[in-house]
């Protein structure tokens, strides 16, 4: 297909691996990219902050292209404009140190501010970049003020006039949620647009861009309808109710050329689901590597992903320590969060070093050693809009444990029937919690059945070409 052709769309995100990530939305946010250039039909490209925990192998490849001065309400703030090709992607990270440079990615005071910031910065240099997208595909609360500012500036070149938004919700438990002044004085917000951001006498940033984006996607059909009818939508239900007619559900997909084990070189013994003593190697060797006691014959589970409210951390104290101080089984586990969860986790890898081990930060090459090395994967969240690390870790042969909630409902069917591919449960309590784990163990001392259940799981297809197809029958109609 000819460029001219093609829709330029550009992706907007606080997160994507293998640069930045805490978690699902940044597996999305560089599979779908990829696989909408694929088609022919979509040229897409990906802007970031430009965080100091970029490796470094990443970074001295970026160039330097521009700079400018980004004005946020009275401050004037710096901003370098980088360039990266990756994948035959083209990236683009913003550049300012008093906001990017931190030890961790989100989770800060000023975070409202500082994405704030980055959401203008994007609207400003497309001039510089000489980009000026068809679709801007926004990402969570942290780059959705892109939908708000494009309505609500006055923007002087007529290229903007053009350009459609999408507000991709994959989590609406986090808003965006601030003192009202604190974020008049921070956008310069005209009183005529007052009403786009208050929520209960604060100002709610999500909110506001639910209001301005041209279409809405949730990552999973339930998940569109729990926020729209149901304590999901976190207060803001009625005003999701209300744009019904532009809110959509996309089930989030795998990219199967990155997580695939009988070809990542991240793992310690490539394997397909025809050769499953391979995976049995790769267990020895994490335990190994975690320095916990190699052992075959003791189950090993996993957590992956950000530890914060509702991702089942609080179930999960409820029920884990028996099971950790009879020697029943090992917990490993990867990921960043909240300090309330962290020190859970850290206060369980010092009570129990012989049975847990937790790093902390995102490694996305080691947690495929994880995938690879476990035998069942927790993901027991309250609150689950799609739940890609199940689908992944099913790919490499770890049995997920899953809450029938949001995307999780729409993928996952308890092994009790036909064509399962997860223990599920539909209860959220210890009681259910931990007679589904004493079913995992029982299924771990009968390794017939347990290596049907792998071989079965591991031919499952959850491939991200048939989202991206999805969504550019929505940038079409767009």
């Amino acid at each position: 297909m000819d460029e001219k052709t093609k829709l330029d769309v550009l992706f907007v995100s606080a997160e994507c691996i293998p640069f930045c990530a805490n978690g699902g939305v940044a597996d999305m946010c560089y599979a779908l990219p990829k696989y909408l250039n694929k088609s022919g039909k979509i040229n897409a490209r990906v802007i970031l902050p430009l965080y100091s925990k970029i490796p470094e192998k990443y970074r001295e490849g970026f160039k330097l292209i521009g700079e400018r001065t980004v004005e946020l309400s009275w401050r004037k703030e710096y901003c370098g404009i980088y360039e990266y090709e990756f994948n035959g992607i083209t990236y683009y990270f913003i550049d300012n140190k008093q906001y990017f440079e931190r030890e961790n990615l989100l989770g800060y005071p000023d975070d409202v501010e500082r994405f704030s910031f980055f959401s203008k910065a994007v609207l400003d240099i497309l001039p510089l970049v000489n980009f000026f997208p068809d679709i801007i595909h926004t990402n969570d609360w942290q780059s959705s003020m892109v939908c708000t500012f494009l309505k609500i500036l006055e923007w002087q070149n007529p290229k903007y006039e053009h350009i459609k938004t999408v507000l991709n919700i994959h989590n609406l438990t986090y808003q965006g949620i601030a003192d009202f002044n604190i974020v008049k004085d921070l956008l310069n917000v005209d009183d005529k647009f007052a009403y786009l951001f208050d929520f209960f006498g604060r100002a709610n940033i999500m909110k506001a861009s639910i209001m301005c984006s041209d279409s809405i996607v949730a990552v999973s059909e339930t998940y569109k309808d729990e926020i729209m009818h149901s304590e999901q939508g976190n207060g803001l239900q009625g005003i999701l109710e209300s744009v019904s007619y532009k809110v959509h559900g996309i089930i989030n997909g795998i990219d199967y050329e990155y997580y695939n084990p009988a070809t990542d070189p991240n793992v310690y013994v490539t394997y397909d689901k025809d050769n499953l003593d391979k995976r049995g190697e790769n267990k020895l060797k994490l335990q190994e590597e975690l320095g916990l006691p190699v052992d075959a014959n003791i189950p090993v589970y996993a957590y992956v992903g950000y530890m914060g409210v509702n991702k089942g951390i609080e179930l999960l104290r409820q029920v884990i320590e028996p099971y950790l101080e009879e020697n029943k089984l090992q917990f490993v586990g990867i990921g960043g969060g909240s300090p309330e969860y962290q020190n859970y986790m850290k206060y369980l890898n010092d009570k129990y070093p012989n049975n847990v081990k937790i790093k902390f930060g995102y490694d996305n090459h080691f947690v495929k050693k994880i995938y690879a090395g476990t035998d069942f994967l927790f993901n027991i969240s309250s609150v689950e809009p799609c739940g890609l690390c199940p689908l992944i870790a099913n790919k490499y042969g770890a049995l997920p444990i899953v809450f029938e909630t949001g995307g999780l409902k729409d993928n996952f069917t308890d092994f009790r029937y036909q064509g399962g591919n997860g223990y599920t449960f539909n209860d959220y309590d210890a009681t259910t919690l931990t007679d589904l784990i004493n079913r995992t163990l029982r299924h771990f001392e009968n390794k017939e059945r347990l290596n049907g259940y792998i071989a079965q799981v591991m031919d499952e297809s959850f491939d991200i070409k048939d989202c991206a197809d999805k969504y550019i029958e929505l940038y079409e109609d767009l």
